[in-house]
């Protein structure tokens, strides 16, 4: 028993000396504490720093550190999303260019969930902004490579070709349209419709010999497509 309060007490006393530390002692002493390898104690200081934290960007930088500590040495990515998503309480104060990096930084770390929050936001957000069409197809890219929404991603892919056919996204997604459906899901009646789409609409486009290739072998196996066959010697 004795063992078990004088266990608490340290305990309660390092919660006091962190709370205790200003906000850019508790930065400075938690990055130190990150590279002795001490990380539940690092990741409490930078919880104080949130809490000290004077302004927005203070704030914003101590979720980051935490949410980056959590996902790099905590390997607890749903606290990672939690710290990353709580930097938007203050979204008024973010501009686009804030905000779309901060949806980058958050999927670097695996953080999807509040990524794909972030991006759904800035498309909210900035509708009228001239780099829409980028982050869409970025977000798109995000369902397809990252989160594995494999539905979704050709939800968003569709999206951009139907509303936005000129630009160059558009045939890249049309393309990833019929990749999704022939090479992920096996749904060969879907991938036939968009990639005869695609050499519909873009008979030109430099990705039109490569989706006649996958039109002309859809459903084939390795040893069924001749063009592939050096592949099977390598491996053998």
């Amino acid at each position: 028993m004795k063992k078990l309060l004088l266990f608490a007490v340290v305990i309660i006393g390092l919660m006091v000396s962190s709370c205790s530390k200003s906000y850019d002692e508790s930065i400075s002493e938690g990055t130190e504490l990150i590279k002795a390898e001490k990380y539940q104690e690092a990741l409490e200081l930078f919880d104080n720093a949130i809490e000290k934290a004077e302004t927005d960007a203070q704030s914003i930088a101590a979720k980051i550190n935490a949410a980056n500590l959590s996902s790099m040495y905590l390997r607890d990515m749903e606290l990672a999303d939690s710290y990353f998503q709580s930097t938007l309480d203050n979204v008024g104060n973010y501009s686009p260019t804030d905000l779309l990096d901060l949806a980058r930084q958050a999927l670097s770390v695996q953080a999807n969930k509040a990524s794909v929050n972030m991006f759904k936001l800035w498309l909210e957000k900035y509708s009228d902004n001239p780099d829409v069409i980028n982050v869409r197809y970025e977000l798109a890219e995000v369902f397809h490579k990252n989160v594995r929404d494999l539905r979704g991603a050709i939800s968003a892919y569709g999206e951009i070709v139907e509303e936005y056919p000129e630009t160059e996204q558009a045939p890249k997604a049309l393309f990833s349209i019929g990749y999704i459906y022939a090479n992920e899901l096996g749904e060969n009646e879907p991938a036939t419709t968009a990639y005869s789409k695609f050499l519909e609409k873009y008979p030109d486009h430099e990705m039109a010999p490569s989706v006649e290739f996958e039109l002309k072998y859809l459903g084939k196996t390795l040893e069924e497509i001749p063009e592939l066959q050096h592949l099977l010697t390598k491996t053998s």
